[in-house]
């Protein structure tokens, strides 16, 4: 298990579904996600932000692959 995967397991249903489709938006077009911002110093990272929980991902070409989801902290946008 990732660590992606452990994180869902704890979010309550409500946070779950609507990650969830924040991920699926992602990976079907992000470009159409609200509030998406680019990573300074990072070519094709971004991140969204739904409430204290931060979703990193990278687009390659067609593909958008999710690396890093989540609680906001000091240590939210290290080891990229």
């Amino acid at each position: 298990m990732n660590a992606i995967e452990k994180l869902l397991r704890k979010l309550r249903k409500n946070e779950l579904n609507a990650m969830m489709l924040l991920m699926l938006q992602i990976k079907k077009d992000y470009t159409k996600v609200p509030s998406i911002k680019a990573l300074v110093g990072r070519k094709n990272y971004f991140r969204v932000r739904l409430g204290n929980y931060r979703i990193i991902f990278v687009v390659n070409g067609g593909e958008n692959k999710i690396v890093k989801i989540s609680i906001r902290d000091e240590s939210t946008y290290k080891n990229i």
